[in-house]
C-alpha cells in the first residue's frame, strides 16, 4: 500500500515536467515592447552590401532597441525599401546568442528578431531565466510586444518546492 501511495505521489508530481516535455508558455519581458525605437548596434567591424540591403556585424556584436539587449558574435541586418526609404526589416543572430528583456534572459545559437512583428525565434539549446527559474528548450518564440511566448522541442526545468 505504501509503495502505490509513493508512486501516485511520484506521478503527481511529474506531471508539470512531463507536460512541459511537450512544450510550455512562457512570459518574456513584460510587453510593451517600442519596435518604433531606434536600434542601436555596436561591433568590432561592419560590411554593408547595397545592393541587397543587407548589412553584416562581427565580433561582439551588441543590439539595443527600447529595453531589448541582444548580443551575438554576428549579426545580420535586413533592410526593406518602405516608402522610398529604407528601413530595418530583420535582424538575424548568430553564435553565442544572449537577449535581455527587461528582468528576462534568453540564450541560445541562432535569433532571429523580425522588428515588424516584434517576434524573437531563438533556436539551439535555449535556456530562459527569469529570476531565480530556468527553463531549457530547442526554440523559443516570443512577441516582444504582448510578452508572451513558446519554448518547445524537449522542455527542461526543475521545480523548486517550498517547504
Amino acid at each position: 500500500m505504501q509503495i502505490t501511495t509513493l508512486s501516485t505521489l511520484a506521478v503527481a508530481l511529474l506531471m508539470p515536467v512531463i507536460a512541459l516535455a511537450q512544450g510550455t508558455s512562457v512570459g518574456f519581458g513584460g510587453g510593451g515592447h517600442d519596435t518604433d525605437a531606434q536600434v542601436e548596434i555596436a561591433a568590432d567591424s561592419l560590411s554593408i552590401d547595397q545592393a541587397t540591403g543587407r548589412a553584416t556585424l562581427l565580433g561582439n556584436v551588441l543590439v539595443a532597441q527600447d529595453t531589448l539587449r541582444l548580443t551575438a558574435d554576428e549579426v545580420v541586418v535586413d533592410y526593406v525599401d518602405q516608402d522610398g526609404r529604407r528601413t530595418i526589416q530583420s535582424l538575424s543572430a548568430e553564435g553565442d546568442v544572449l537577449i535581455v528583456a527587461g528582468p528576462d534572459a534568453a540564450e541560445g545559437q541562432t535569433a532571429v528578431y523580425t522588428i515588424g512583428s516584434s517576434e524573437i525565434v531563438m533556436t539551439g539549446e535555449v535556456l530562459l531565466t527569469q529570476g531565480d527559474n530556468a527553463l531549457a528548450g530547442e526554440r523559443l518564440v516570443v512577441n516582444l510586444a504582448s510578452g508572451a511566448g513558446t519554448v518547445s522541442g524537449r522542455v527542461r526545468t526543475v521545480l523548486q518546492v517550498s517547504e
